[in-house]
């Protein structure tokens, strides 16, 4: 069955995505802009906050990769890490792009809990491990975590968009995912020789501490 289109064939929302700084009244007469009585009523609505969420996810990716790209022990991993940043950069600048088609109010969107903890979580492992294999393993993992969060909240947002009718911003959307799906997959084969490393390692200390305990 064709899925119904709400859009113009430019991926416009503008007739039937109210903006959020747009006041309206619903059927009980309460101001849908009052954040602490109202509910998203629509699909559009949905749609909307999700991209809202992933947009504040991205920027804090962006002010947080740094970092991570310079605990990494690992040259591959530091430079992966580097190029998803650009990438990331990328994603904004997409986000804002389907923002402006859609006359979507940007400023007024919510910090992402989700990326900020996931953030936090990478910060944790650069802190509980020196920089060694060990902690490269830590921070592919929580990488993994957070490329996983960005890939279920993209393939929401691509269907939404096919269900909506907005093939411009889908299109964005969809490249953006696969991008998300490309570091992930390179996340993965990075961490075969990490981990491999890490496991050595970790025989030749328990290995040292044995030999010393003899002593």
């Amino acid at each position: 069955m064709e899925k119904p289109h709400t859009s113009d064939n430019n991926g416009s929302l503008k007739k039937n995505l109210t903006p959020p700084s747009q006041s309206t009244k619903t059927v009980t007469g309460k101001d849908k802009t009052d954040k602490s009585t109202s509910k998203g009523q629509k699909l559009e609505d949905l749609f909307e906050e999700n991209l809202k969420d992933i947009y504040s996810a991205e920027k804090q990716l962006v002010e947080a990769l740094p970092k991570v790209a310079k605990a990494a022990y690992s040259e591959d991993l530091q430079n992966a890490i580097e190029n998803h940043l650009n990438e990331t950069k990328r994603h904004v600048e997409r986000l804002e792009k389907i923002f402006s088609r859609l006359s979507i109010d940007k400023t007024d969107e919510e910090e992402c809990m989700a990326m900020k903890g996931l953030i936090e979580e990478c910060n944790r492992a650069i802190e509980d491990f020196e920089e060694s294999p060990v902690r490269d393993s830590a921070l592919i993992i929580n990488s993994q975590k957070i490329e996983h969060y960005e890939i279920a909240a993209y393939g929401s947002l691509v269907e939404l968009a096919d269900v909506l009718g907005l093939s411009g911003p889908m299109s964005l959307l969809e490249r953006t995912l696969e991008e998300e799906g490309n570091a992930d997959k390179d996340l993965t084969d990075i961490a075969k020789d990490i981990n491999d490393e890490a496991f050595e390692l970790g025989r030749k200390q328990q290995q040292q501490n044995a030999t010393q305990s003899q002593y």
